[in-house]
C-alpha cells in the first residue's frame, strides 16, 4: 500500500456502527473481510476538500445481513470509490446499501458491487447517488452485476440517482442474469470438470477487490472459493 494512505482494516468482526473522517487532502483506504457474521452494520464516512476515499468489502461469509455505508463528499474536489464483492449460498440473505451525496463543487464518485447468488441464497443490492443543487461538475455512476447459478436463488439490484443540478455527469448500471450454460459448456469442452467450471465463474466476481488485500488476504478470499467454499 502507498506510505502516505491511511489504512482501516476490518478481518474479523464488523462493529455495529463505524465513522470515518477523511480529512483534506487526505487518502483513506477502507478494507473489509469479516470472519464472523453480522445482521446489521451501518458505516458513515465524510470526505473533505481533496480526500480519497475507497472503501472495499469481499464479502465471503454465511450469514443473514444487511450492510450500509452513507459517503459524504463535502468539500470540493473531494472523491469516493466503494467495491463490493459477495458470495451467497444455501440460507444466506445479503443486502447491501452504499450511498453517496454530492454536496460540493467538481465531486467524483463510483460505486462497484458484484455478486454471485446459489443454493437457495438471496443477494440484494441497492444504492442511491443523490446530487444537491450547486454542486456542479460532479462525475457520479453505480454499477452492479449479479449472476444467479440456479432456480432456487434470487438477485435484485435497484440503483436510484437523484439529481438536483443539470451541470453534471451521472449513470447507473444494473444486471441480474442466470448462469450461462454456454459459458459452463466451453469450458467443459475444454477438459474443465462442471464443479470447476462453476468456480472460476464464481471467482471471477471477486478478483476486483484481490488487488487491494496483502497477499495472506488475497489467497483467503481465493481459497475460500477454491477450496470448497462454493460447492456444486
Amino acid at each position: 500500500m502507498e506510505a502516505n494512505k491511511r489504512v482501516i482494516d476490518y478481518f474479523q468482526d464488523l462493529p455495529s456502527k463505524a465513522e470515518i473522517v477523511v480529512g483534506e487532502g487526505e487518502e483513506v483506504l477502507l478494507r473489509l473481510l469479516p470472519n464472523q457474521p453480522f445482521e446489521d452494520v451501518a458505516f458513515s464516512v465524510k470526505v473533505a476538500k481533496n480526500g480519497r476515499f475507497e472503501g472495499v468489502f469481499a464479502d465471503i461469509i454465511r450469514h443473514k445481513g444487511h450492510f450500509s455505508i452513507n459517503i459524504e463528499l463535502e468539500g470540493e474536489g473531494a472523491y469516493a470509490h466503494w467495491l463490493l464483492s459477495s458470495i451467497g449460498l444455501n440460507d444466506d440473505r445479503k443486502s447491501f446499501e452504499p450511498s453517496v451525496l454530492h454536496l460540493a463543487f467538481r465531486t467524483e464518485a463510483l460505486m462497484e458491487s458484484y455478486g454471485v447468488a446459489a443454493e437457495k441464497s438471496r443477494l440484494a443490492f441497492s444504492g442511491v447517488s443523490e446530487i444537491k443543487k450547486y454542486a456542479r461538475k460532479v462525475k457520479t455512476r453505480q454499477s452492479a452485476k449479479i449472476i444467479v447459478f440456479d432456480p432456487t436463488s434470487d438477485g435484485k439490484s435497484s440503483p436510484v440517482l437523484k439529481i438536483a443540478d443539470n451541470d453534471v455527469e451521472a449513470s447507473h448500471a444494473a444486471v441480474v442474469g442466470r448462469l450461462n450454460e454456454d459459458h459452463l459448456y466451453y469450458l467443459e469442452s475444454r477438459g474443465i470438470s462442471r464443479e470447476e467450471a462453476r468456480r472460476l465463474i464464481a471467482m471471477g466476481y471477486l478478483v476486483p477487490v484481490l488487488p487491494y488485500f496483502e497477499e495472506k488476504e488475497s489467497s483467503i478470499i481465493s481459497d475460500s472459493i477454491k477450496g470448497g467454499l462454493f460447492h456444486v
